[in-house]
């Protein structure tokens, strides 16, 4: 029987994903349940329940005809699922890893991709073998045609992609770019046509995703395909292939701040996107477990997805014979409750620009060296992108291709620190956005470095990395032979008064504008400047002289906020200002139908705490005011999703409101 439910998985707010990577070595499906399946759906009421077909080790978890079945099944757990979901309006994707197959590249040595050394990379399938149309394809196929499924959820193919070294490989590099390498391989930055060689398998990847993709939509039309993680903060890049909709599960640590960066960055597609949490914490004791993550802190993880208009769902692991953990589904039906009542003021809406945070694709790219899509090097984003959150910032990150033509349209554009740097026709576009009277804010030694150097109305200094040279000591007070290195911090302050700790600074310098913060190798030494507010024709810099995205995220001090708050008080007036709260509060300024929702997400807690794993509390964010700038005064605001009507003022074009409290997520809708 067909299913007859229109819904489509794109269109899809919340879900729940049971994982099961299939080894090969249980018994699966030996004791399903459907009644634990039925209580679960009519407990959370999901929109789509997404369900394991083929994990990473390369075994099917289903009766498939592919040869990859896992050895054991004892009943097909999919055949139930598809029965019990289909009685309830439920759609069912499917979990299947693609690029990354483990039990493929043994079987097939030759479909695998090598390093420069010659050694296999374990499960990583060459870009240009017949893995994908031999095996991956005809599954998913196969699949849909078995069990009429909605959706596929291909995880395990952009963050696995890598340079390959296969002969084949090399060879065609050459025949298809007319480059001869000589004998000699690309193999590290030093070596010639480096970045020529990974740039051509980039595009390889992107012409397999392609074919991928449209491969599923003209074989298989009425299923919804996604690839996970693909033109998001992995794969900073224009979208290239017709994917349904995007979606990644984020880390189990510090889980708020992956959803902030990871959320944004998808966001910027204008594809529908969601965000996958993992519901339980994966390491302690130095050990692997899976410890369950309290309701509140779940809530606090879809709170910062979906205030950014995505959809949410979190994933729990199945029993190593595929039996669902029930008892973890059915405690978080706080959570399922928490997001559908904010469906309606938060599923798609769309940022008001305000600030806007590059990812900048060309020095993404360079500096992704392990793969061809990593995470390399991305503590400074993740890092600055919790601290403009943290600052009262209504943030959107934003990569090249977003701001190509439309950078007039951000009151602030900020640069994090730079690894490598960025191509010079973007820097011209920027200093020309300032030169017509936009705000940026420059953020890092490198990036402070890098600009100076195009006539940004500001030079730098270097200032001595000053050393600690210490020594380990053992038990008995005698010191080893052992010698460290480490950066000594400086003292930082904004008043001269209350002091902070950074390292690596670098020195503003500029005959026009006016210092913001200052410092010094101790509190009573000579001050020097390391951030400035500059003119720069009709718009303004601010130069920030240190990485200090990187240091909020792993020594977090309130001097950072209170930084970074000054620098943009002076550069841009905000639609929605944080006048006053007591605790961290995160703004996201957002339009739906036509209407303005101004969402207030709580981001106090022990989230980035690592040695915190779970914590069913989360202090309240307290004596909130707010101002919103609007042309007329409003009829009503009203706090969603009580629907309670809050006491406002309006003066000078901006209406002040006061909240009591925000324990994890409210909206303030504002009725004009």
């Amino acid at each position: 029987m067909k299913n007859n439910n229109t819904k489509k998985r794109r269109d899809c707010f919340f879900g729940i994903h049971a994982d099961f990577h299939a080894t090969g070595s249980c018994p699966i499906y030996d004791n399903i349940s459907e009644d634990d399946i039925r209580k679960i759906c009519e407990t959370l009421k999901p929109d789509y329940f997404q369900l394991d077909s083929k994990g990473h080790p390369g075994w099917a978890s289903y009766p498939s005809k592919m040869g990859n079945a896992s050895p054991e099944i004892k009943n097909d757990g999919i055949a139930t699922f598809r029965k019990i979901t289909r009685e309830m309006g439920i759609l069912l994707v499917m979990h299947h890893s693609g690029l990354y197959d483990i039990k493929y590249c043994e079987e097939h040595p030759e479909s695998c991709a090598i390093r420069a050394d010659g050694t296999p990379i374990k499960g990583a399938t060459r870009l240009n073998c017949d893995y994908i149309d031999k095996q991956l394809i005809p599954q998913l196929c196969e699949l849909a045609e078995k069990y009429d499924i909605d959706a596929i959820w291909s995880d395990g193919d952009c963050w696995v992609a890598f340079t390959d070294f296969h002969p084949e490989t090399l060879a065609a590099f050459e025949k298809d770019t007319g480059i001869s390498l000589n004998g000699k391989l690309p193999a590290t930055k030093n070596d010639p046509h480096y970045e020529e060689y990974r740039e051509y398998h980039r595009e390889l990847y992107r012409k397999w995703l392609r074919h991928y993709v449209d491969s599923i939509h003209d074989k298989c039309p009425n299923v919804d395909f996604t690839s996970n993680w693909s033109f998001s903060d992995h794969m900073p890049e224009e979208p290239s292939a017709n994917l349904d909709y995007l979606s990644g599960d984020i880390t189990w640590i510090n889980s708020v701040n992956y959803a902030r960066y990871c959320g944004r960055a998808l966001a910027q597609n204008d594809i529908p996107w969601d965000i996958m949490s993992w519901a339980f914490r994966a390491r302690m004791f130095n050990t692997t477990t899976r410890t369950p993550k309290a309701p509140a802190q779940l809530m606090q993880e879809a709170a910062a997805t979906i205030s950014m208009g995505g959809g949410y769902q979190w994933v729990i692991p199945q029993y190593p014979n595929g039996e669902l953990r029930t008892e973890h589904f059915l405690s978080l039906k706080p959570v399922a409750d928490f997001v559908r009542q904010r469906e309606s003021c938060c599923f798609r809406v769309k940022p008001v620009h305000q600030a806007a945070l590059l990812m900048s694709t060309h020095d993404r790219a360079i500096e992704s060296t392990s793969r061809l899509y990593s995470r390399d090097g991305h503590a400074k984003l993740l890092g600055l992108t919790a601290l403009l959150c943290d600052s009262g910032q209504s943030l959107e990150i934003v990569s090249e291709f977003k701001l190509k033509g439309h950078y007039n349209e951000y009151p602030m554009i900020v640069i994090p620190e730079l690894y490598d740097g960025l191509k010079e026709e973007t820097v011209k576009d920027l200093l020309n956005y300032v030169k017509e009277g936009g705000a940026l804010m420059l953020v890092g030694k490198k990036t402070c470095n890098f600009f100076s150097k195009f006539d940004a109305s500001f030079t730098t200094s270097d200032i001595r990395e000053n050393l600690l040279h210490t020594s380990e000591m053992l038990e008995d007070g005698h010191d080893t032979d052992k010698k460290s290195t480490q950066l000594q911090p400086y003292y930082f302050t904004l008043d001269k008064l209350h002091y902070g700790t950074l390292v690596s600074p670098v020195q503003i310098i500029s005959n026009e504008g006016n210092d913001i913060a200052w410092l010094s190798e101790e509190q009573r030494d000579e001050k020097t400047s390391f951030a400035k507010i500059i003119p720069f024709g009709k718009g303004k810099i601010a130069a920030i002289g240190c990485d200090i995205g990187s240091q909020y995220l792993n020594g977090t001090q309130y001097l950072h906020r209170t930084l970074i708050k000054s620098a943009a008080d002076e550069l841009y007036e905000p639609k929605v200002r944080l006048e006053h709260a007591t605790g961290i509060l995160e703004i996201v300024c957002s339009t739906k139908n036509d209407k303005l929702f101004v969402q207030l997400v709580n981001a106090n807690g022990n989230h980035t705490n690592p040695n915190s794993a779970t914590e069913n509390f989360i202090p309240p964010a307290l004596d909130i005011t707010l101002s919103i700038a609007l042309d007329n005064s409003p009829r009503a605001l009203l706090l969603q999703p009580e629907g309670r009507e809050l006491t406002f003022e309006y003066k000078d074009g901006r209406a002040y409101v006061e909240v009591e409290r925000i324990n994890i997520h409210n909206v303030i809708e504002v009725v004009m």
